[in-house]
């Protein structure tokens, strides 16, 4: 103890759990440096999706039905062709989130292959 405030093991100890921190978030992270990312996140997109399109479907046909007065035709009308834009929204999105997992798990398989001795 070279200072007689103290302050040197607490400078050793701040280096020891900055590094140990820097250890623990570099095995959590991704090849390009960004956290994983949560499963909530498409999750929410997807549903969000197909609620949106149901009811931007919805509003319209409402709009026009009022507009034009062919109560209920066109709410029924819109509200099949929202559905059908959000459920195509919903397949678009699983089959991207799907690529991008197969992505991720073959360069995991990529990296393993490597890292092995021949």
């Amino acid at each position: 103890m070279s200072e007689p405030n103290g302050q040197e093991p607490l400078d050793d100890l701040n280096k020891r759990l900055k590094d140990a921190r820097n250890r623990k978030t570099a095995g959590t992270r991704g090849k390009n440096g960004a956290a994983p990312r949560s499963d909530y996140g498409p999750a929410i997109r997807v549903g969000t999706d197909l609620v949106a399109g149901v009811a931007v479907g919805v509003v319209i046909g409402w709009v026009l039905d009022r507009w034009l007065g062919t109560t209920p035709w066109l709410l029924l009308v819109f509200f099949l062709l929202g559905s059908a834009a959000g459920i195509t929204n919903v397949m678009r999105t699983a089959m991207k989130i799907e690529s991008d997992a197969k992505a991720d798990r073959e360069s995991k398989r990529n990296d393993v292959g490597k890292n092995e001795a021949p």
